[in-house]
Order: structure tokens, then sequence, then C-alpha cells
């Protein structure tokens, strides 16, 4: 059973095949003639219908040098990298070059130029035309217009590649201007905050008592302050000494006696012995055996006493011209700290003050550097500068399209295919009749 399945399977589909190579032999005059005719009609609209198309091509080269004017500084907010921002030019890249070639501007301009209206040549017609291609890993762009005039393309693709250029030169002279005027602006009000500025700068250094006076008033103070305990070092010294003078003096005072007692005979005084004699009737031997005792202020005592007092009068003087230069030195110590309190709060003013005028100062110089930039900007032709005409578009020899021969062959592909469709149609039709 399933042997016999098999085989009318088998049967069926070589009937099928046959079935369908009987139909192309027997329609093969149909498919032929079908064929020719599409043949036929492909070549005669190639070759004398549709109008040859041509195709001019230019090629521009960016140089981007408008990326190295418009370098913005991204790691600090300075002035110059505010100004930068605020200032910055119009970056093409090949994307937005091919994107503006484009542009309605350039366009109307090369319509204008060449009077493309005249031949009835729309802004969408002549955008039509071109076509813009970046040749991979170069900065180069193809400028390609295609039209059934050949002289006219080649004037097209070379007259947008020229008017491009201007355009964007237009583009960089415009974003210039609309900075220069911001800035000339910027730069008056900069100025008067910079006069602003120097004049409470000017005012800060005329009040009295000002950082250089009180600076000098401070050395002064301190080179006195240093005199002082130079002179209370030498004192502490000579007050040293005069002490221990005045120890030794004492301790030998106090061992030197102040009365000295003399043992004599009378008759040692002559005067004395006769009056002592004749008085007392005695004679000289008894004379010469009466003593006699006599007392007398010591003079070395005198000298030491002298010495002590004087001792102890440079030892008062010199303690309280000590007592005087320590005094001294408080109130000079004291008149310092003033001094440096005065002193570290001006300074403090001034320093704010000269900040003010610095950060004034600085601003204004950007603001002024930049300008004279933005003014170099509008008179630069950018255009020339960052897009290069490197080829020039000429006049097409050959055209492009149509493409007559493949158009032909196409043509006998597609009457190969109806007639195979009408040839088993009609074979479907013919069976379906006879069925019915």
């Amino acid at each position: 059973m399933q042997q016999q399945e098999i085989r009318q399977q088998y049967d069926y589909e070589e009937i099928s095949l046959r079935e369908l190579i009987e139909t192309l032999i027997k329609g093969w005059k149909l498919i032929a003639i079908i064929t020719a005719i599409c043949v036929l009609i492909s070549g005669v609209y190639s070759f004398y219908i549709v109008e040859p198309t041509y195709e001019a091509k230019s090629v521009l080269m960016a140089s981007f040098a408008t990326d190295k004017l418009a370098s913005v500084s991204k790691n600090g907010e300075s002035v110059e990298a505010i100004l930068n921002t605020i200032s910055t030019y119009p970056v093409l890249t090949i994307q937005t070059y091919k994107e503006q070639i484009k542009s309605p501007k350039v366009l109307l301009q090369v319509i204008e130029e060449l009077n493309l209206d005249e031949k009835e040549i729309s802004r969408v017609g002549l955008r039509d035309m071109i076509s813009l291609e970046a040749i991979k890993d170069t900065n180069l762009i193809e400028i390609k217009v295609a039209n059934s005039d050949p002289n006219l393309a080649a004037d097209i693709a070379n007259t947008v590649a020229k008017r491009f250029t201007e355009f964007v030169t237009d583009i960089s002279k415009e974003q210039a201007s609309k900075s220069s005027k911001f800035l000339k602006t910027q730069i008056e009000s900069e100025k008067q905050k910079l006069d602003e500025a120097s004049l409470e700068l000017k005012k800060l250094m005329a009040q009295p008592r000002g950082v250089d006076e009180l600076a000098s008033e401070q050395e002064a103070k301190l080179a006195l302050l240093s005199n002082y305990k130079v002179g209370v070092v030498e004192k502490e010294v000579d007050l040293s000494k005069l002490k221990s003078g005045l120890a030794a003096a004492e301790e030998e005072l106090k061992n030197t006696p102040k009365i000295l007692v003399t043992s004599k005979s009378v008759t040692e005084d002559q005067l004395l012995g006769r009056i002592v004699s004749e008085k007392n009737n005695m004679s000289a031997a008894e004379t010469a055996g009466i003593k006699m005792e006599n007392e007398e202020i010591n003079i070395n005592y005198l000298e030491l006493s002298t010495k002590v007092a004087e001792y102890k009068m440079m030892v008062s003087e010199t303690s309280k011209e000590l007592e005087m230069m320590q005094t001294k030195i408080d109130e000079t110590q004291e008149q310092i700290e003033v001094i440096q309190s005065e002193l570290a709060e001006k300074k403090h003013q001034l320093n704010l003050v000269q900040r003010n005028v610095d950060i004034a100062q600085a601003t204004y110089d950007a603001f002024l550097k930049k300008y004279e930039e933005t003014r170099v900007a509008e008179t630069t032709e950018m255009g020339e500068s960052t897009i290069n005409i490197v080829s020039q578009a000429l006049v097409p020899i050959r055209p492009v399209a149509p493409r007559k021969m493949l158009n032909v062959a196409i043509g006998g592909v597609l009457g190969l295919m109806v007639g195979v469709f009408i040839a088993f149609f009609k074979e479907y039709w013919e069976k379906s009749g006879v069925q019915s």
C-alpha cells in the first residue's frame, strides 16, 4: 500500500514537470515575441526617447581650521574659557558640510548666478540634481551634479563649490560680528568696574597709617624692642656684678673693726709727759711707767662703708633702670600688638581691594583680547581657509545615464518573464475550457 502511494506521487511529479516543459515548448513563439517586443521597447526608449544625463564632479577638501579657532579649554572655568565658549566659531564636520552644501541660501545663490530660473530649474530641482559623497578615510567631499547639459552640469558643480566657501565665510563673519558687538558692550562694563576698583584702591592707599606706614612703624618698634631686650640683658649682667661686689664689700666691712684701740706711754708725748710729771711731782721714770689707751676710727672701715653705700646706690639705680626698661618693653610689646592688629586689618582690606582690581583688570584684558580676535575674524575669509576646491568640475564627455545595454538586458529579462507567465496562463485557460 505504501509503495503504491509513493509510485503515484512520483508519477504525479513526473507528469507535472513534463507538463511544464511541454507548455514552454508549445508557447516558445509567444515567449520569444513578447521578449523581443520588450527588448525593442527598452532599446527605443534608451536610444531614442530618454535624454542622456551627464554628471560633473568637483571635489572639496576640509582643513578644519575652525576646529583650531574654536578650541575651548575644558579643565577650567577661567575668564578666557568662558569667553572662548561665548565666541566659539561654528565648527563644521564632514557631515555638517554635506548638509550645509545643499542649504537654501547656497542653492538660491547658484540659481541667481547661473540664471537657472530661466531654465525653469527651481531650488528643489537643483537640490535633486546634486548628490554628495564623502570619500572614506579622507576629508574630501565630492559634489556631483547630474544634468542633460554637460556644460551646465559642470557650471553648477563649480558654482556650488565656490558659493559654499563663501557661505562658510559668511557664517564665521556673522558669528564674529555678534561676538564683537557683545564683547564691545561688555568691555565698557568691565572698564567701569576696573575704574571703580582702582578708585577704591587709591582711596585706601591714601588713608593715614596705611600698610606701608604701619609696616615701617612695626619694624621700628621691633628694632626698639630688640634694643630694650639687649639693654635689659646688659643691665641684668651689671646688676649681678654690682650685687656680687656689694656682698663682698659688706662681708669685708663686717670683718673690719670700726674703732682701733692703741696703748702707749705718756712720755711718748713730751708735752703730755711733762705736764703729768709736773702736776704729780713724778720722776721721769715714774712718768714713763704710766700707760695711755687711745681709740681711733678705722679708715678702712670708713672706706668700706663708703664703698658699700656706693654699691647700694648703684644697685638701686640699676634696679630702677631695669624696671623702667622692662616697663618700656611691656609698653612696646603692647604697641606692637596694636600695630600688628591694625596692620593685619589694613592688609586684609588691601588684599580684598587689590584682588578686585586684579580680577577686574584680568577680565578687562581678556575681553579686550577676545574683541581684537573677533575683529580680525570679521575680516578673515574663513571659507577659503577651511574649504579648498582641490578639483574643479570638467565638462563631462560621456553620459552616465541612461545605461542603454543594461536597460536592454533588463527589458529582455522582463519580456522573458512576462512571456513565460502568459504562456502558462494561456495553457491553463485552454485546459480549463476543455474540462468545462
